[in-house]
């Protein structure tokens, strides 16, 4: 209650951040006694909140978050205002910033607005100026539009034909939404490898090749493997060794 939201402007910016930090108070709250969240504002079903997410982002009829409260579908107002926006934070956590650019981006939001009325451009400036990130794309593709994110493996070949000098991956994305890319990757001798791309190999289109410093054949290659993003089709999110290249 120290920063003064407009919620009747902005719920999302009240109701969304309160859940926000209520995800992570349950886990620490009594050893996670009442971890995780999950309930009508978060995750309602209590499965993965990614999974839960992609019914509403395929929903035509859902606006933006940016909506005006009063004006939201009351069937939308939960799974905008409290649960998208929440998620939303969680990810820019997580899987964008890290704990530490988020934590320091957010602490130094709150004491700039203590007693005063930001606006969704004020916060927005904060994360990104604090972080050292140009966030708009995420701002743009979260909060502002109703976008959707499809991310794929187009396909997966080795250089030269030859396993043991690296596989080239072709990577695309499908849909207006932009993230991060978190690969899996399993070797023929079952080894696993994980790398995180940055956003910002779609700043020139929606392919990119990335090379793999492997030496072995490869079993199989999984875009987010945790489930960590509500893509809307997960079935292009995994290449298998005996699939077609």
């Amino acid at each position: 209650m120290i920063v003064g939201s407009d919620e009747r402007r902005h719920a999302w910016m009240d109701e969304g951040f309160n859940t926000f930090i209520d995800v992570y108070a349950s886990e620490i709250f009594h050893h996670g006694e009442y971890a995780p969240k999950r309930d009508g504002e978060y995750a309602p079903h209590g499965g993965n909140p990614a999974d839960e997410l992609i019914p509403y982002m395929t929903n035509n009829l859902v606006p933006p978050i940016m909506t005006r409260a009063d004006v939201i579908p009351p069937q939308y107002l939960h799974p905008l205002e409290y649960f998208k926006t929440a998620y939303g934070l969680v990810l820019l956590r997580e899987l964008i910033l890290g704990h530490q650019r988020f934590d320091s981006a957010f602490r130094t939001y709150i004491r700039r607005w203590a007693y005063k009325h930001p606006s969704p451009d004020d916060f927005f400036r904060t994360m990104d100026n604090v972080s050292g990130e140009d966030l708009s794309w995420f701002w743009r593709g979260w909060f502002q539009h109703h976008w959707q994110l499809d991310q794929a493996i187009q396909q997966v070949r080795y250089v030269h034909d030859d396993p043991a000098q690296g596989a080239l991956l072709m990577l695309e994305n499908r849909r207006q939404m932009v993230m991060p890319v978190v690969l899996k990757i399993t070797q023929a001798n079952g080894d696993t490898l994980r790398y995180h791309l940055p956003v910002e190999i779609w700043q020139q289109g929606a392919r990119y090749e990335v090379k793999l410093p492997t030496h072995m054949p490869l079993k199989q290659v999984e875009i987010d493997p945790d489930h960590l993003l509500p893509d809307v089709d997960r079935k292009n999110n995994v290449w298998t060794s005996d699939a077609k290249t």
